[in-house]
């Protein structure tokens, strides 16, 4: 690993020579995250005159020359920049947008986009299904670059300011030579336990574009539900090793337990993420194209054209009232039956069901909508347990 020289401007690789550089350059505002790898910090960007100060998300880890422990955590965070910064000249939306590594003689430090909010759990599928059309596009677009995330789940999925997801923690991700006969092919298991496709919870030879597919699957069930497919309730813990062999055997089985509410084509779609048989399994580039997306925006069409339809007929039926009451009439005996003009506006129908244009930030019907982070301090899957029997560089929760 060979750091840029900090006095080459053009970079936004840095290697500094004392840490009084480091304080120089960053304001530490507060700890965000923690783990036994290193810690989150929200910072600011100084030295940027009287314009605005950005907020910036700061992945920190401990640099110890006598700790082989923290030299694999500073490989595993440089490997995790290089990934990232190939995506910088070429972002999309849904990914975290790198900004900078550091590098001094006590820390290691990648600078990214700051997006303060978690994605919510049991959200409204008219909401929800925003999402997981820009998310698929997100993992779309990684494999095409020969990109795979390998740890996709809500607790690394975060909201922008416009309310976009956005894909993030590219600590376990691996990058690919798509020339390669290799490419997108491991048995590595590490991830988090109740993400893991069965064939990578085996440890066997398999598709990592498959596995990210079914950790994706795994997440939009749990958006939309609250807990995974494979948890009789959202208060089951995987912390055995018992624990997790009982929970693998029911994704071997694919058979999802308890009780949830969508529709049947988002539950054909998931099915198809969640296919135990990694054969049968969606990619990205199908998941995407899936009949339930088409049958959205036919969906769609046809309520724009109701909404158009509306309109303008409201609009001819008052220019011929209009007309009509500017005759004279000659007086009539009042009727029994009394005549309303309708007034129709536009904007009274904006809102219509099968709409994927939410009206806020917050999901329509749900009063209180649950932060994934709110109920993950007491579930083992926010905690980033990893199964890591082949993957140094562990993270757990703090």
């Amino acid at each position: 690993m060979e750091p840029l020289s900090s006095n080459d401007n053009t970079t936004d690789v840095f290697s500094f020579q004392d840490d009084e550089e480091l304080s120089n350059r960053l304001q530490f505002i507060k700890e965000i995250g923690c783990g036994n790898w290193g810690s989150v910090w929200l910072c600011e960007l100084k030295g940027e005159g009287k314009a605005p100060k950005r907020p910036l998300a700061t992945k920190l880890v401990h640099r110890n020359k006598e700790s082989k422990t923290s030299a694999a955590r500073v490989k595993s965070l440089w490997n995790e920049m290089k990934i990232i910064r190939r995506l910088k000249s070429d972002p999309h939306p849904s990914i975290i947008k790198f900004e900078s590594f550091l590098l001094t003689p006590s820390y290691a430090i990648i600078t990214m986009a700051y997006h303060p909010d978690l994605v919510t759990v049991q959200v409204n599928e008219s909401h929800a299904r925003v999402w997981f059309k820009h998310l698929l596009s997100a993992v779309q677009f990684l494999h095409s670059r020969g990109i795979v995330h390998n740890d996709i789940k809500p607790a690394n999925i975060l909201l922008s300011s416009k309310g976009l997801p956005v894909l993030c923690d590219f600590g376990f991700a691996e990058a690919y030579d798509l020339s390669s006969s290799a490419a997108f092919h491991s048995r590595f298991a590490y991830g988090t336990p109740e993400y893991l496709a069965p064939e990578r919870a085996r440890g066997i030879p398999h598709d990592t574009r498959k596995s990210d597919l079914w950790s994706l699957g795994v997440s939009f069930f749990e958006i939309l539900v609250g807990r995974t497919p494979f948890e009789n309730s959202d208060t089951d813990q995987c912390v055995t090793e018992e624990d997790l062999q009982k929970y693998w055997g029911r994704t071997l089985r694919g058979k999802w337990v308890g009780t949830w509410k969508m529709s049947k084509g988002m539950e054909r779609l998931l099915k198809r993420m969640l296919s135990p048989n990694a054969d049968l399994r969606y990619t990205a580039d199908e998941a995407i194209k899936d009949i339930y997306w088409v049958q959205m925006q036919k969906n769609n069409h046809v309520n724009e054209h109701r909404r158009s339809a509306s309109y303008a007929s409201s609009i001819v039926f008052e220019k011929d009232w209009d007309k009509l009451s500017e005759k004279k009439q000659k007086p009539q005996a009042s009727s029994p039956l009394a005549i309303h003009t309708p007034s129709v506006h536009k904007e009274d129908n904006t809102e219509r069901e099968g709409s994927d244009v939410p009206s806020s930030l917050s999901p329509p019907g749900l009063e209180s909508p649950r932060n994934h982070a709110s109920r993950t301090l007491a579930k083992s899957k926010s905690q980033g347990k990893m199964v890591t029997s082949t993957h140094e560089g562990l993270k757990s929760g703090c």
